[in-house]
């Protein structure tokens, strides 16, 4: 499409700001649910709010924008004819807006206390209004009390972001106010309205903008790795730093990422570089890193038998440019960062398909090793004095000898064990056996006899039969009784009941009278008379 907003998202390219915002609402979870809501009629009305900004307010705010400020900055006449037109539909949508989408005491858009995508959607385009003059910009808004408080609460809502976001354009509001000052000054008459916007998100307030930035654009400078290995390290030391917190607002976060990169000591003799120039310098870092990182475990995954560390980052490195149609040329970040927690990989190299591990070097003095992916006039790598005495790899045979033998050795050790649990079992149940078969003796067995009841007579048992008869009579007569006491208790309420329903019966013929009686007799016609004289000696 050739045109921004646009997201991509693994295979997904997206283009249009309100398809983005339904997907990004949809496809990740941690999104709250309040943005783009899973009750389906409440997303219908978004969608319809949504509809609606396309052929209303963003006509009429972005054509009144474009034809009465921002066209000579994008290589167009200014448009008095169009610029009326857009204002027009600008002030419509704003009433609209006013009247029917933000009627109620509710803070935001359809009667809701909590922000939704539509809110985000409209808020931009009407914040695009600050780079017109004050008084055109108050001229607009001010008939709009509830705009005007929505677009605060909406702010107040999303800060610090909604600050962040706009940042640039905040800063193209005092540009334009300065060079509207300047060309009044120097040129009064209709021609004081174009603005220049070559120098909109710098900083600087020299009237000679454009050649400063030229000049500054001509002096900028590449970063090198050894800027690129502090600022990494600079990065990792502040966010995992355990006495101060990494929670807090993102200008404080980079002011100290920045003071940490200035104060090394092997970049004392370079200039100094602002925390704005750390953050995006690590955005793209990051971004890259990351994207590689996905690279290195797809190749990782796949890899052979046979292939070294070097062979698999050569296919990583093949992945990437087919993916992302650009050279992979951070190397050097990426080996910094990938034993950190968030870009290690899901395969470590030792485990992954194929086994094996790095073949290494021995020197003459036998106290370093070099690899054998790296070059022999290298730096060394040191090794621990239990490294230094590792025997050499298994190979393939023994190491599945090695495999089968602790597999065995762990079998019959758990035979034996699974055997011993076996005869401790049966040696409690076999003293449990003898226990119960020992012969009693005189007193125990004078004791069980004791214990045996003897049989009951004739009349006890006669006696017994009278009482359990007496007990299911008496509890048939209860159960009798409740029956009788839950019909009464119906029959109360129905006639309760009964006497509610004539109760109403008569409310609503009183109603019915009392209307017909309040009409003269023309205005009634012959079946409503007669109803009305019915009803009338009802009453009496």
């Amino acid at each position: 499409m050739g045109k921004v907003p646009a997201i991509v998202d693994g295979k997904l390219k997206l283009s249009e700001s309100h398809a983005i915002l339904i997907y990004l609402s949809s496809a990740y979870p941690s999104v709250v649910d309040h943005w783009y809501p899973t009750d389906l009629s409440k997303r219908a009305r978004i969608h319809s709010v949504l509809d609606w900004h396309h052929t209303n307010l963003r006509p009429g705010a972005a054509g009144y924008v474009l034809n009465s400020v921002l066209g000579p900055a994008l290589g167009l006449p200014l448009n008095p004819k169009a610029a009326a037109e857009a204002e027009q539909l600008l002030t419509k949508s704003l009433t609209t807006l006013d009247t029917f989408w933000l009627k109620g005491n509710a803070m935001f858009l359809l009667g809701s206390n909590q922000p939704s995508i539509a809110d985000l959607s409209l808020v931009c385009e009407l914040t695009q209004l600050q780079v017109l003059d004050d008084k055109d910009r108050l001229r607009l808004l001010s008939p709009h009390k509830n705009v005007e408080q929505w677009i605060e609460n909406t702010r107040k809502a999303t800060m610090p972001h909604f600050d962040e976001v706009h940042e640039v354009l905040f800063r193209a509001k005092d540009r334009c106010q300065k060079q509207r000052e300047m060309a009044t000054a120097s040129k009064p008459g209709p021609q004081s309205k174009i603005i220049q916007f070559s120098t909109i998100g710098e900083k600087s307030d020299d009237p000679n903008l454009v050649q400063n930035t030229t000049d500054r654009r001509k002096h900028r400078r590449k970063w090198s790795r050894a800027e690129d290995a502090i600022l990494i390290s600079a990065w990792l030391n502040t966010s995992k730093d355990p006495i101060v917190d990494n929670e807090h607002k993102a200008c404080a976060f980079w002011k100290r990422i920045g003071a940490y990169f200035n104060n090394s000591a092997s970049l004392a003799n370079l200039p100094k570089r602002e925390p704005s120039h750390c953050k995006q310098r690590w955005s793209k870092l990051n971004d890259k890193v990351c994207k590689f990182v996905g690279c290195y475990d797809q190749a990782l995954n796949q890899r052979s038998s046979g292939q070294s560390e070097d062979d698999v980052f050569q296919v990583a490195y093949q992945v990437y440019t087919n993916n992302y149609k650009s050279n992979f040329t951070l190397e050097h970040a990426w080996r910094e960062l990938r034993h950190s927690k968030k870009w290690c990989s899901l395969y470590p190299f030792e485990n992954s398909k194929g086994g094996g591990s790095s073949k290494r070097t021995k020197l003459n003095n036998g106290d370093r090793v070099y690899s054998s992916s790296s070059n022999p006039e290298s730096v060394p790598i040191a090794l621990d004095e239990e490294e230094q005495v590792m025997d050499l790899p298994l190979g393939v045979k023994s190491s599945k000898q090695k495999e089968k033998k602790v597999a065995t050795i762990i079998t019959i050790e758990e035979r034996e064990a699974d055997s011993g649990s076996r005869l401790e079992n049966l040696w409690v149940l076999d003293e449990e056996e003898q226990v119960m078969d020992r012969p009693l003796g005189v007193k125990s067995l004078e004791q069980k006899e004791n214990k045996v009841a003897p049989k009951p007579t004739i009349e006890e048992r006669e006696a017994a039969d009278s009482r359990s008869r007496l007990e299911n009579l008496w509890a048939l007569k209860e159960k009798e009784e409740r029956e009788a006491d839950s019909r009464s208790r119906l029959e109360n309420l129905w006639a309760l009941k009964e006497k509610d329903i004539e109760e109403q019966k008569k409310l609503t013929r009183m109603e019915v009278l009392k209307s017909l009686l309040g009409r003269t007799t023309d205005q009634l016609s012959e079946k409503e008379d007669i109803l009305k004289n019915k009803l009338i000696d009802e009453m009496l």
